[in-house]
């Protein structure tokens, strides 16, 4: 089924906007906007842009988007049943938490909200020493695992 819509130009053919639809709730679940899907791909924003209107998607990153955002709907939140706390790891502290981010492309911001608390908060309570409990560490540690499986196209 083809959409049409506002970006279509009037009297050519319509396009189809599955890449727009792959890009956008890619960018939704991972947690990213434009900029940092660009950076971390190597492709530039404008070239992205060009696909969500246009299609065209060179199919290594159409891959490489897929099983990112597969990983994070395995994934979605430390509670979901498919995190499963254990392992020989110790909780995450300070600088494991700094390292996943960075890895991830998260800020402290979005990575706080996915913990339901607020970023001053955590960045006080990982600042005086304090770990992650068992589940969050776990979690962003399978995030993590994901996206070095996974690196850009």
């Amino acid at each position: 089924m083809q959409v049409v819509t506002a970006l279509d130009k009037p009297g050519g053919r319509p396009v189809s906007h599955g890449d727009a639809v792959l890009i956008g709730t890619a960018l939704m679940r991972i947690g990213w906007p434009l900029q940092q899907l660009s950076r971390r791909s190597g492709y530039g924003r404008h070239e992205i842009t060009r696909w969500m209107r246009q299609g065209g998607m060179p199919e290594p990153f159409r891959a490489w988007l897929i099983a990112l955002q597969a990983v994070h709907v395995r994934y979605p939140s430390p509670l979901a049943i498919t995190v499963r706390p254990g392992g020989n790891r110790p909780p995450l502290g300070r600088w494991g938490v700094l390292r996943i981010q960075l890895v991830i492309g998260w800020s402290e911001r979005q990575l706080a909200g996915y913990l339901g608390e607020h970023r001053t908060a955590l960045r006080r309570r990982l600042d005086a020493g304090e770990t992650l409990n068992a589940r969050e560490s776990r979690w962003l540690e399978l995030l993590e695992d994901g996206h070095r499986l996974y690196p850009r196209p």
